[in-house]
C-alpha cells in the first residue's frame, strides 16, 4: 500500500496540500451504480474527471474511499482545499499555487508512471475565491487524460448551483454524478454493520430499531441528510450503552433524541394524561382540552400522516378565553418548554399582500433553526391571501422552500391558528348559556353555528374558508364565567404575592376587595363577553405596577397590604362606574 512517503521526496507541495486516500471505515452499502458511474468516469480517454452532488453526510467521500480499493492501477490522494487556501494566502496568490500544485501532480505521475487521481471535497471553496483560481483549474481537467491526472470534485447541490453552476465551461468539464441519500432499506444495512463493527449487534432483535433509527431522524432532523444522521444517532446510543450499562431500545432512542432535540418523540407523559396535564393548568376549558388531547393521541401513537405536519388545529373563541395559554401549555408538553419551542406569528403585521416575501422568509428561516416547534399564527383571519396560500402548502405538503432555495420541512411541527371569527355565537353562549362548570356541554350544542359562522364571514375579517379543509380540528373555547374569570385572576395575584417574596423577601396581604374590583369592575369594561383579558391587563396596569413603586420606594418594609381605596360599582346597583383605586401601603 502506498503510504505517502515518496510524496515528500521532491514534490513538497503536492505532500502539504494532499494524504493517500485511505480505506473505508465500513462496508459500504446500495452504492453499486454509483462507484460503477465514477470507475467508468476514471477510465475515459480524455475528460476523465467527475463532479460527485450529494447533501452533506451522503457518503461522497466513503464513495471514492472505495473506489480507490477497486481502481489499484490508480493513486487516489485527497487535497485539502482550505490547507491550500491557506498556502496561498490570498485570492491573488491562488491561481499560482493551484498551477504549482498541479504541475507537481503531473510530474509524480509521470516519474512514478503511475496515473493520479485527486479528490478536492468542498470544491467550491476553491472555485470561488478568484476567476483566476478558477482559469487555472481548467486546464487541468480539459486534458487531464493526457497529463496522468484525474480529479474527482464534491460539492453540495446548493453550493454548487451558487458558484460552480454559472461557469458553464467549468461545469463541461466535469461528469455530474448525483448521489441521492440513501433510502431505508439501505440505511438499515448500513447501521447493522456499524453495530456490528461497534460491537453491540446482540442488543438488537431483528431490524425494528434500526427503522425506528431512520424514521426518527428523517422526521425530526430534516436539516441533515442519511447516513449521517442515523449513524450519529446510532453512535450516541452506544456511548449511553457503554456508559450506563443501559438497553439499547426504543426508550434509550428516545432519550437520545431528547438530550440532542429537546424533542419528546416518546412522549414521556402516557397518552391518557395529557387531558390531565392541559386541564391543570388551563381553566374551564374542558371541550377545548378533550379535543386537542384526542388529536394528540395519533401523535402519541405514531399514527399521524406522515407527510404533513405532526398536528393542525383552529383555535375559535373570544378574546382572553385561553387560546393563547393552551397554546403555551401545549409547547411545554411535547418539547418541555414553553418559550423557545413556540413560534409566534401576529398576523395583523402580515395584512398586506406586500408581507408576502417577509413572512415566508421569516418563517422558513425560524423553522430551519428550530425543526421541531409549536407554531402559532394569531388571528389568521387577518393575514392577507398571499400569506394564507403559504399556509396551504405547508398544510398541504408539509415543506417550503427558502431564500436559499434549501427545503425546509414542517413535518415536526404543531400548527395552531386562532381566530375571533364567529364572535357573535360566543357572545350569545355568555349572555345565555353561561357554564359555571367549564364542561363544555353548552358550547357542544352550538357547534354547527360556530362552524358555520367561521366559513361565511365576509368583509375584512373574513376567514379564508380554504384553509378549513386542510386543518385536523376546530377547537371552540368556552367563555368564561364570572366565576372562572375571578379563578384566573386569583391565581394571577397569587404568583405576584409569591414573585414579591422570593425577589424581594416581603410578604404581600392582598385584600378579597382587589379580586372583586379586577374582575367585577374592571372586567365588566370587556367589550368581548367571555374573556378575563381586560381584568388581567388591570392587574398588571394597576395592581402589579403599584407594587413595583412601593417596593422600590420603600425596599426595607417586609409586610405591604394591598386594598381599594374607594366605592366599587359591584357594590352599588346605582353606580356605573367604580370611583375606587389600588392602594398599596406598609403594614404595622
Amino acid at each position: 500500500m502506498f503510504d505517502g512517503s515518496r510524496l515528500s521526496e521532491g514534490y513538497a507541495l503536492l505532500a502539504r496540500l494532499s494524504s493517500p486516500m485511505k480505506p473505508p471505515e465500513r462496508e459500504i452499502v446500495g452504492r453499486g451504480y454509483e462507484m460503477t458511474q465514477l470507475l467508468a468516469a476514471m477510465r475515459r480517454a480524455e475528460l476523465c474527471n467527475a463532479l460527485l452532488l450529494a447533501p452533506a453526510g451522503s457518503g461522497k467521500t466513503v464513495l471514492v474511499q472505495g473506489v480507490s480499493q477497486i481502481d489499484t492501477q490508480r493513486l487516489y490522494l485527497e487535497v485539502d482545499p482550505a490547507r491550500m487556501i491557506s498556502e496561498a494566502g490570498d485570492s491573488d496568490r491562488m491561481a499560482s499555487t493551484l498551477k504549482g500544485f498541479f504541475d507537481e501532480a503531473e510530474r509524480f505521475a509521470r516519474d512514478e508512471s503511475r496515473e493520479l487521481v485527486l479528490f478536492i471535497d468542498e470544491f467550491h471553496q476553491i472555485v470561488q475565491l478568484s476567476d483566476a483560481a478558477v482559469e487555472a483549474i481548467k486546464p487541468v481537467l480539459a486534458a487531464s487524460g493526457a497529463r496522468g491526472i484525474r480529479v474527482i470534485a464534491a460539492t453540495t447541490y446548493e453550493e454548487f448551483h451558487r458558484h460552480i453552476a454559472p461557469n458553464q465551461p467549468l461545469v463541461e468539464r466535469l461528469q455530474r454524478i448525483n448521489l441521492a441519500p440513501p433510502d431505508e432499506a439501505t440505511t438499515v444495512k448500513i447501521l447493522e454493520g456499524m453495530a456490528e463493527r461497534y460491537g453491540v449487534a446482540d442488543q438488537f432483535h431483528g431490524d425494528h430499531l434500526f427503522r425506528l433509527i431512520y424514521e426518527y431522524t428523517q422526521r425530526y432532523m430534516p436539516a441533515s441528510s442519511q447516513p449521517r444522521k442515523s449513524i450519529l444517532v446510532l453512535d450516541s446510543m452506544v456511548g449511553w450503552h457503554r456508559h450506563t450499562n443501559r438497553a439499547i431500545d426504543k426508550r434509550l432512542l428516545s432519550d437520545v433524541l431528547m438530550e440532542s432535540l429537546n424533542v419528546n418523540v416518546a412522549f414521556r407523559v402516557d397518552g391518557t394524561m395529557i387531558k390531565q396535564q392541559l386541564d391543570e393548568k388551563v381553566y374551564s376549558q374542558d371541550l377545548a382540552t378533550s379535543v386537542v388531547a384526542r388529536r394528540l393521541q395519533l401523535c402519541v401513537a405514531d399514527l399521524n400522516d406522515p407527510s404533513r405536519p405532526m398536528a393542525s388545529m383552529l383555535f375559535a373563541g373570544s378574546t382572553g378565553v385561553g387560546k393563547t395559554e393552551l397554546t403555551k401549555q401545549l409547547a411545554g408538553l411535547l418539547f418541555g418548554d414553553d418559550q423557545r419551542h413556540l413560534i409566534r406569528f401576529d398576523m395583523t403585521e402580515f395584512a398586506s399582500d406586500d408581507s408576502f416575501g417577509m413572512f415566508r422568509s421569516e418563517l422558513t428561516k425560524r423553522v430551519w433553526d428550530l425543526s421541531h416547534a409549536v407554531l402559532l399564527f394569531d388571528e389568521i383571519e387577518k393575514a392577507s391571501p398571499m400569506v394564507t396560500r403559504v399556509l396551504l402548502q405547508v398544510l398541504d405538503d408539509g415543506r417550503l422552500s427558502d431564500d436559499n432555495n434549501r427545503e425546509v420541512s414542517f413535518l415536526n411541527t404543531y400548527i395552531v391558528l386562532t381566530t375571533n371569527v364567529g364572535n357573535e355565537i360566543f357572545s350569545t353562549i355568555a349572555q345565555y348559556e353561561p357554564d359555571d362548570t367549564g364542561s363544555g356541554k353548552k358550547l357542544s350544542e352550538y357547534d354547527k353555528l360556530i362552524r358555520r359562522s367561521i366559513s361565511t364571514t365576509a368583509g375584512a375579517d373574513r376567514f379564508p374558508p380554504e384553509l378549513l379543509g386542510r386543518i385536523d380540528a376546530i377547537v371552540p373555547f368556552q367563555p368564561l364565567s364570572l366565576e372562572t374569570q375571578r379563578k384566573i385572576v386569583k391565581n394571577k395575584l397569587w404568583n405576584l404575592v409569591e414573585e414579591v417574596r422570593v425577589k424581594h423577601n416581603a410578604q404581600v396581604v392582598m385584600s378579597e376587595r382587589v379580586l372583586q374590583y379586577l374582575v367585577d369592575d374592571k372586567g365588566d369594561s370587556d367589550s368581548d363577553a367571555g374573556g378575563a383579558r381586560t381584568a388581567v391587563a388591570k392587574l398588571t396596569d394597576e395592581v402589579s405596577t403599584e407594587v413595583a413603586r412601593f417596593v422600590n420606594e420603600h425596599p426595607a418594609e417586609r409586610r405591604l397590604s394591598v386594598d381599594v381605596k374607594g366605592e366599587l360599582a359591584s357594590d352599588h346597583k346605582t353606580m356605573l362606574i367604580s370611583d375606587g383605586h389600588i392602594v398599596v401601603s406598609a403594614m404595622r
